[in-house]
């Protein structure tokens, strides 16, 4: 890896600020020597990989627009200066980011964001929001200590401020949690407190399941609301009792209300509707399947016929 710093840059920082950053981005490219380019102002330090001059300066450029944005709706100060990093190489961003459906992660306690540039133009995903998306992870984690920011309110509260969007390729269908809620299958929030799962399917479930509640608690208490239990959180109050505090209801019996109101928008009709052409699907290929056993049983006993005729 080639990475020059400016000397500028190097007196601007201090000595352990200079040394986390740098022994990060070595850590970047350790699969492979890899050429990468910094650009630096008084709010973004970018790091990106030869190539991506363009996106460089578009990110530098769309950053001031995206940090007033997230700092009007939560009405906090983004009073420090994060290094956004731009990889173009799918397979070295996905040894770094441990999932091949992740598209973008941050890393709040170095204050770093690191975005697989190579999926910036799949659907529906665009640099500006992605790297909105990740900068509000950076944000909340500033102001909320993390034992009192479980990852699934960080990852709904994300992306209710990012139009929706993850950190993940999800299925725009939006059918797995539909499904979970039927079935009975959904996460209880306690088990996505510190962690999200690894498998595909349940992994896209805890996000989409995380959206969902962030979304239910804002149509119950509104944007306001949502704020003031997160000043709560900042404050120092744990999740049950800001909870309690602020919405006067345990937090156990909201999540009750939440799969409740779930179930009156979900039946077995809308489910099916939902999967209505992998259902014709299967079943067009269980006839394929059921009338080539027919075939075969109809010419084997063809077979056995012609047999006896011969033998008699």
């Amino acid at each position: 890896m080639v990475i020059v710093l400016p000397e500028y840059l190097k007196k601007k920082m201090s000595k352990r600020a200079f040394l986390s950053i740098l022994f990060f981005l070595q850590m970047v490219s350790f699969v492979s020597a890899v050429e990468q380019s910094m650009l630096d102002t008084q709010d973004l330090i970018v790091v990106y990989d030869a190539g991506l001059d363009r996106t460089g300066r578009q990110a530098l450029a769309e950053y001031p627009t995206i940090k007033q944005e997230l700092e009007t709706l939560f009405q906090w100060s983004l009073d420090f200066r994060p290094t956004l990093v731009l990889l173009n190489d799918n397979k070295r961003f996905q040894r770094l980011a441990g999932h091949d459906l992740v598209v973008a992660y941050a890393l709040p306690n170095k204050k770093v964001v690191v975005i697989d540039h190579s999926k910036m133009n799949t659907s529906p995903f665009t640099l500006q929001t992605t790297f909105k998306h990740e900068l509000c992870h950076l944000l909340l984690h500033h102001y909320i200590r993390d034992d009192n920011l479980p990852r699934w309110l960080d990852e709904g509260i994300c992306q209710w401020a990012s139009d929706g969007l993850a950190d993940i390729i999800m299925d725009t269908k939006r059918d797995l949690l539909p499904a979970a809620i039927l079935s009975d299958t959904y996460f209880d929030l306690e088990t996505l407190q510190h962690q999200f799962p690894q498998d595909k399917n349940a992994l896209m479930l805890a996000y989409e399941q995380s959206k969902s509640v962030v979304e239910y608690l804002s149509s119950e208490y509104g944007s306001q609301g949502i704020l003031d239990f997160l000043g709560l959180l900042q404050q120092g109050y744990d999740l049950k009792s800001a909870f309690a505090l602020r919405f006067a209801i345990p937090f156990d019996e909201f999540q009750y209300q939440w799969r409740g109101h779930l179930k009156k928008n979900i039946n077995w009709f809308t489910y099916l509707s939902i999967h209505l052409y992998e259902i014709l699907f299967v079943s067009a290929a269980l006839l394929t399947i059921l009338g080539f056993i027919r075939k075969t049983i109809r010419r084997r006993a063809y077979s056995a016929e012609e047999d006896e005729e011969d033998a008699s």
